[in-house]
Order: structure tokens, then sequence, then C-alpha cells
């Protein structure tokens, strides 16, 4: 069967304002009975924030025992979903897939600096590796990402809340380990 989750990541934060803004998005969490304060287990090596009495109130369907809970990471990642087509990156100025762009080096150079760019076949602009995006979203680069454990689909309109919670752009993703 495997395990579920759901990122949402925030490739607005940055790395020194990321402890901060998942702690407020915790406290907010926590306010509105979504999770509860303490962490009671890890999942891969993360501590994890587990379902409170609101949970389903965010999913589009219940889920007998809500979910294994909320993980947030505020550490330089390259998050990524496995669910959906492989898509291809497209650039956010022109709407052309960038095929043919040197993606593994970008990426790598990103994950060791937090910065690398990218110039776009099409219009020649150089373009962030974080503002890239994938007709199905696959990946996200982010110093701040939620991770959703085995849960129902979230609402979209608590998605948009989050967003509106941490002030910043978000980006979603779904995959399956």
């Amino acid at each position: 069967m495997g395990d579920h989750f759901q990122t949402i990541a925030d490739i607005d934060a940055t790395a020194e304002e990321a402890e901060a803004l998942g702690a407020r998005v915790v406290a907010w969490l926590v306010a509105e009975g979504i999770v509860r304060a303490e962490r009671t287990y890890e999942m891969l090596g993360r501590p994890v924030y587990s379902p409170g009495p609101r949970w389903d109130d965010v999913t589009e369907w219940p889920v007998r025992g809500g979910c294994d809970g909320l993980a947030v990471i505020t550490s330089r990642t390259v998050f990524w979903g496995s669910l959906g087509s492989d898509g291809s990156p497209v650039c956010p100025h022109c709407s052309t897939p960038g095929t043919t762009a040197p993606w593994p080096e970008a990426v790598d150079a990103w994950h060791r600096t937090g910065a690398s760019e990218l110039r776009c076949p099409a219009c020649d602009r150089r373009v962030p590796l974080a503002e890239w995006t994938w007709e199905e979203d696959r990946f996200a680069f982010a110093h701040l990402g939620f991770e959703i454990w085995n849960a129902a689909r979230l609402r979209p309109e608590f998605v948009a809340e989050f967003g509106r919670v941490l002030g910043h752009r978000i980006r979603t993703l779904a995959g399956k380990l």
C-alpha cells in the first residue's frame, strides 16, 4: 500500500524566516484544533504533530483516524511529488516547456547553495529555479514545507487559508512512498 503525503511548500520563505513562519502556522493549526501541540512520533526522521479534533474539517472526506500527522520542514529542501505525469518544467514568463534546460545541474546547485538560475530556451530570460513550475506540480524548491501524511485530500479553501496565514506563495504537491 505505501504511505501517501501532501506537501504545502512556502516558495517565498527565506532560510532566516523559515523557523518563525513554521511556528506561526503550527500555532494557528493548534488554535484551530486541526493538529495537537505535541509531536508524538516521527515520520522519516521528522517529528510529526498528531491530528486534532477538527482534522476532518480540512479534508475533502473523513478518514477514520484522521491522518498520521503533520511534519514541518525548515531547511533547504527539494520537495517532490510523485503523483501525476512526469510533466515538463514551464517558464513562468512565456509558459514554454523548458525540456532542454540542464535541470539536474540546476537542482544540485540550488540544493548546495539555495540559489540557481536557468535560461529559458524560448524567451531567453534567466529565471530562478524556484520560479519554474511543472505541468503537474512535481517539485518545489523551498526552505519551509509542511508534509501531511496519509490523509484525505486537503480542501482547496484550507490550502488557500494556509497561504494567507503564511503571507507567501505556496506550491502543493502529492506523492506516495
